[in-house]
């Protein structure tokens, strides 16, 4: 399946011609546009494809796969970027964040976040396919989650059997267990992934899990369940970009999701 490279986005931005609103903005672009490094687009939406008063500030949202993960400095890296971009007309200045996630739909939370139509940063037909009910909805809870889980932790497994685990808690329970989200594509022959959602009574005890990632997995009560099910939406910081990964040439590989 073709995806474009990143830097086919610069032109479309016309950011040339627009002056970076503080240095994390202008230290942003760079790392988004380094030619070392190998963005590629799996969606995005553009200003343009919506409606806007003129003169109104535009905002870019797009959901990134950074091929160079594998090969971090940091073993395990996560491989999702997203990336959103203010830019005003009026001022002729651009503001830029960008972050990276271990899995897609964490990545499309933080993009609805800041004002992306979901429907618009959803991944492309045919990029790979949850293999059951289970999974979707746990997807779904995710891209709606807002800013109630706080991510510890992340690993994700760069070869067969593909796997990706992150570590959180929920910030709307004053006390509770540790969550765990499991992503796991067994190899190359179907696009089918599954992801699992389990709770541990400590972040030790989760962490312990992960170093046996085929031991069951502690399943999610019903009532645990319910409550990510129904998280309100809550917009992430607009003014906050978190640098990515340290990356080095590589490969494509099929992204965690």
């Amino acid at each position: 399946m073709y995806i474009a490279s990143f830097h086919d986005a610069r032109d479309e931005l016309d950011l040339d011609d627009l002056d970076a609103a503080d240095a994390e903005t202008a230290r942003t672009i760079n790392r988004l546009f380094d030619f070392e490094s190998s963005l590629w687009m799996i969606a995005k939406q553009w200003a343009s494809d919506t409606l806007h008063r003129p003169g109104a500030r535009l905002h870019d949202y797009f959901l990134l796969l950074d091929a160079h993960a594998a090969h971090a400095e940091q073993p395990g890296a996560p491989q999702i970027v997203a990336a959103h971009f203010d830019r005003d007309p009026a001022t002729r200045t651009v503001r830029a964040a960008m972050t990276s996630h271990a899995l897609i739909p964490l990545a499309q939370n933080w993009l609805v976040g800041r004002g992306a139509d979901l429907a618009r940063v959803l991944e492309p037909e045919g990029w790979s396919d949850p293999l059951d009910a289970e999974t979707e909805q746990l997807e779904d809870a995710l891209r709606g989650s807002g800013e109630r889980l706080e991510i510890h932790d992340s690993f994700s497994r760069h070869e067969p059997p593909y796997e990706t685990w992150v570590i959180a808690t929920d910030t709307q329970q004053a006390t509770g267990p540790a969550e765990v989200l499991f992503w796991r594509l067994p190899d190359d022959k179907s696009p089918a992934y599954t992801l699992r959602h389990g709770q541990f009574d400590s972040l030790d005890a989760a962490y312990e899990w992960t170093r046996d990632t085929s031991a069951p997995l502690p399943a999610a009560t019903r009532a645990q369940a319910a409550r990510l099910r129904v998280a309100p939406l809550k917009p992430s910081p607009t003014n906050s970009p978190t640098p990515p990964p340290t990356t080095d040439p590589s490969t494509r590989r099929r992204p965690s999701r």
